[in-house]
Order: structure tokens, then sequence, then C-alpha cells
């Protein structure tokens, strides 16, 4: 697992990077709102339902636009690589796994553990609970599996949740599908992180919902 030194290194590094980037061109290519100021630029950045505001002046900030808690470091550092990335071709409608991602084999086994396992251990024998959290989230209803949801996580970025119930002769299963071009905006162990954030807050709703909170 990452140190907080390295988030905090990795956040560094992709802050410089955006520091030297036309605010205009990144807003274009990303799909996100900007103004521009004397001294700073604002980016507006949809991001898993929420809207978050990147600041770029002497130094990047990122913080929610509405109330809430603080941004995780993970988050802001998806967030930034998001708009340093988007550049590349949009979604194009061709279905990939983590494993056909570039590089994806490397890191499939933590994918696995951060994003696949969790979803299906804690929805696997509870679609209907997965479909209400999901829709909290402003999913969109596909018709695959028996529970299929569609996450629009950046403007450029879509992620399906696919669960199979199961029945007498087989568990229950789950699978993470992407829009090929995801690889052309994120490297492979974002698209592990960036699940894994999607996958956690799905969990994070489902135990409100359970408790009735």
């Amino acid at each position: 697992m990452p140190r907080i030194d390295d988030y905090k290194e990795s956040f560094r590094l992709a802050s410089l990077e955006l520091k030297k980037k036309d605010p205009l061109s990144l807003a274009k290519s990303a799909g996100v709102e900007t103004s521009i100021g004397e001294t700073s630029s604002e980016l507006i950045v949809p991001y898993l339902g929420g809207s978050y505001l990147v600041e770029i002046g002497a130094t990047v900030e990122v913080q929610r636009k509405d109330e809430g808690p603080e941004v995780s470091l993970p988050d802001k550092i998806l967030i930034v690589h998001y708009l340093l990335g988007a550049s590349g071709p949009k979604p194009r409608g061709k279905l990939i796994t983590f494993r056909q991602v570039r590089d994806g084999k490397f890191y499939f086994e933590a994918f696995q553990k951060r994003a696949r396992d969790p979803f299906l251990s804690f929805f696997g024998g509870n679609g209907r609970l997965f479909r209400k959290c999901a829709e909290m989230m402003g999913a969109t209803h596909i018709e695959s599996a028996d529970f299929g949801m569609e996450f629009h996580v950046f403007p450029q970025i879509f992620v399906q949740l696919l669960l199979w119930e199961g029945d007498e002769e087989f568990p229950p299963d789950a699978t993470v599908l992407f829009d090929e071009s995801i690889q052309h905006h994120l490297p492979a162990e974002d698209i592990a992180v960036l699940s894994g954030s999607l996958v956690y807050r799905l969990i994070g709703l489902g135990r409100k919902v359970q408790s009735g909170a």
C-alpha cells in the first residue's frame, strides 16, 4: 500500500505539471468548466456525482465545490491526473476488462482486492441494494447481468459494474467494465484506484441505507 508521503509526492509532481498547462486547453480537453483570473484559474470537475473545484495559482488546490469533507489525497491525485491526461479520444462504446487495459495485468491483483472483490462481497447477495445505491450516485441502468449500472465517473470516463446474484448452482459473480478510451486518459494504476473509490462510495451508501441513516 502507498504511504502518505508517496501520495503527497505524487500530488506535488502532478501539480507542477498542471501549472505548466494552459487552463483553457485543459478545460476543453477534459470537458469541464473554467474561469480565468489575474493570478489564478479555476476548473470545475465533475467526479463520481460530485463537483470539485481545482484552483491553479501559486499552488494547486482541490476542494469540493459544495459543503463536504476534505477531499482525500488519492481523489485529488485522480482529479489532477484526469485533467492532465484528458487529451485522448472520447468514449467509443467498446468495452474492455481491467486485464485488457494497457499494463492492467501488472496491477490486476491490486485491482481485484481494491474494487471487484469488495463489490462482490458486499452486494453479491443484494442486487437491489446495489441498484438503489448506484441510482443515488446518478448511475444509469444497463441491460447486462442481473443488475448492471453505468457510472459517469468523469466527463469522458464511464465505468460499468455488473452483478449476477447467483442461484443454487452458481455463486454470485461480478465484473467491472471500462470504455476502451479510458486507457488514453489514465494509467492502469489510476484506473484501479478510481474503481476502488467508486466501489467504496457505493459500500458506504449501502451501509447507510441498511442502517436507515
